[in-house]
């Protein structure tokens, strides 16, 4: 009876303390997504006291929604861009800071000659290919950036299946389109585990036909007295986050 009664306040303890703790809640770009088990992780055992929830959607779309009032503490963007523009409408705590450096993939579950490279995109087995808005999402301008460096842009944008965000990209690609363009960290998620296969199922995109994609953060002015928001942007940059952003095939900032 003693050992119930024991386990009994220890359930209770554990659930009070669970519920004392404070939340950070974190608008984060589409790409994010598949980190975000082991990142929320991190910040946990770093913070035992804090807990991260995260939305994701794409950067522009997101920004517009803090504009908007959405009670957002911190923003992950995909870029510097849509971070800095919360920054010059005063809507932060300090500067925007880069946090990891993505990276972009084209990806495949049809046998396509790889080989070609970009130019994969004129074979006539290519009906539709996927890529996320540009105007909205880092990724899908960094696909849109390369293609048109190569000469290419032109040729395919017919063909061209436009996803909301890179995530949407990523289900275009696996069901309806013949390929697309992903953040890397997608090979991590579940579904793309199957066409893991560099060469035949993906290839990285070559990081000099588009400008690099520095992944930036900011803390909204909002969040002023919050010691979770601050902790996890502390976080970002710690040696923590850095290795599980490097697990899943970003780049260091």
């Amino acid at each position: 009876m003693k050992k119930i009664l024991l386990l009994a306040l220890t359930l209770a303890a554990a659930v009070s303390c669970l519920s004392a703790q404070e939340k950070v809640s974190i608008a984060a770009a589409a790409n994010l997504s598949a980190v975000k088990d082991q990142l929320g992780g991190a910040f946990a055992k770093k913070y035992p006291q804090y807990q991260a929830e995260f939305t994701f959607g794409s950067s522009g779309s997101l920004v517009t929604q803090i504009k908007n009032g959405a009670p957002f503490q911190v923003f992950m963007s995909a870029d510097t861009g849509f971070a800095k523009d919360l920054v010059d409408a005063k809507m932060t705590l300090g500067g925007a800071k880069v946090y990891t450096l993505g990276k972009l993939i084209f990806l495949t579950t049809k046998n396509l000659d790889l080989s070609k490279g970009l130019a994969v995109l004129k074979d006539p087995a290519v009906a539709r290919w996927a890529n996320c808005n540009p105007d909205t999402a880092p990724y899908g301008r960094a696909a849109k950036e390369a293609l048109i460096k190569q000469g290419l842009y032109d040729a395919v944008a017919p063909k061209l299946v436009t996803a909301q965000n890179v995530t949407q990209a990523l289900q275009f690609t696996l069901a309806g389109a013949d390929a697309g363009f992903v953040n890397k960290s997608a090979l991590y998620t579940k579904d793309v585990q199957p066409y893991d296969k560099e060469g035949t199922f993906w290839f990285e995109v070559d990081p000099s036909l588009y400008a690099p994609i520095e992944q930036a953060f900011v803390i909204i002015s909002t969040a002023k007295d919050s010691k979770a928001a601050a902790a996890f942007g502390d976080f970002l940059l710690s040696p923590e986050a850095q290795a599980v952003f490097a697990a899943f095939g970003y780049g260091k900032p």
